[in-house]
């Protein structure tokens, strides 16, 4: 709702047009309650709102599932509105406890860029730069309306967990860390996308990535010989084809495939056929396998 307050704040200044878009999971006691809010909040700024429910099941990866759908949802509602982008509010908090998660999770290089500030798909974070607290702040001054997400408060989920406990203590003993956290993500992401720069110059258009048909290909005599610079190009396939990044393992089962095999890396598919290695992301139409 903050982020709806400015963003609407600055049109007249940049002059965008605004939607607002919902996605109700239907997962709260009180969701009916939640988009009613979002509705007439976006009733009095004069704004169109679409409200998109989703189906979920209580049960594994609940969290994980939430998101894949609400993210699918808005992409739906940003295509029908032939819209440029979707601005979600991620501010600074979010960026630290990401880049915590991640790094406490064995993750590699790329967990230092934590959130995007602009992804291939069209996903859009202009808030980076703010934190909760300074969010908050402004919601009270101009008297936004808001509803807490009582789910937030489970400490049984690790980013609440990490929220309420862990980076608390670390701002005692470190004041300023989680603004620290989130600046020194996006130096990371600046490097990083430096080291896309440069594969990009390297391999011309040899690196054929189409974003849209969900596609990468790559000769396997382009291939740098580097390992390390190896899993960079992976990276940055699944970066362009706006999917998660694969994990070390995923990495390493690729790169011990050398120039030719099949592997799946967790929502990409690797094909190599001794000359040419193919990227699939999922559910995009694979080729036939040769007779």
């Amino acid at each position: 709702m903050a982020a709806l307050a400015l963003l609407d704040a600055l049109r007249p200044s940049l002059g965008h047009a605004l939607v607002v878009a919902h996605v109700d999971h239907g997962l709260q006691v009180n969701h009916c309650e939640t988009a009613e809010i979002v509705r007439a909040e976006a009733a009095r700024r004069g704004l169109p709102v679409v409200i998109r429910p989703v189906t979920l099941k209580h049960g594994a990866d609940l969290e994980a599932r939430a998101r894949t759908a609400r993210y699918r949802a808005l992409e739906v509602c940003r295509l029908t509105l032939q819209a440029d982008c979707i601005a979600t509010a991620h501010h600074a908090d979010d960026q630290a406890e990401t880049v915590l998660l991640r790094l406490a999770r064995g993750a590699g290089m790329d967990a230092h860029a934590g959130v995007r500030r602009v992804r291939a798909d069209a996903i859009v974070r202009p808030l980076l730069a703010l934190t909760r607290g300074q969010l908050a702040a402004s919601a009270a001054h101009f008297e936004v309306p808001w509803l807490a997400d009582p789910s937030n408060d489970d400490l049984a989920m690790s980013r609440n967990h990490l929220r309420h406990v862990v980076l608390p203590a670390l701002e005692g003993a470190l004041p300023g860390a989680t603004a620290g956290l989130a600046r020194s993500a996006m130096l990371a992401a600046a490097q990083e996308g430096a080291l896309a720069a440069w594969i990009d110059r390297a391999l011309g258009d040899r690196l054929h990535i189409d974003a849209a048909a969900g596609v990468a290909r790559v000769p396997v005599a382009d291939l740098p010989e580097h390992p390390a610079a190896q899993a960079a190009l992976l990276q940055l396939v699944c970066q362009r084809l706006a999917i998660p990044a694969p994990s070390q393992r995923a990495v390493a089962q690729w790169l011990a495939l050398g120039s030719r095999g099949t592997c799946d890396l967790h929502g990409l598919t690797a094909i190599g056929d001794g000359i040419l290695w193919q990227f699939f992301a999922k559910n995009v139409a694979r080729p036939a396998p040769a007779d």
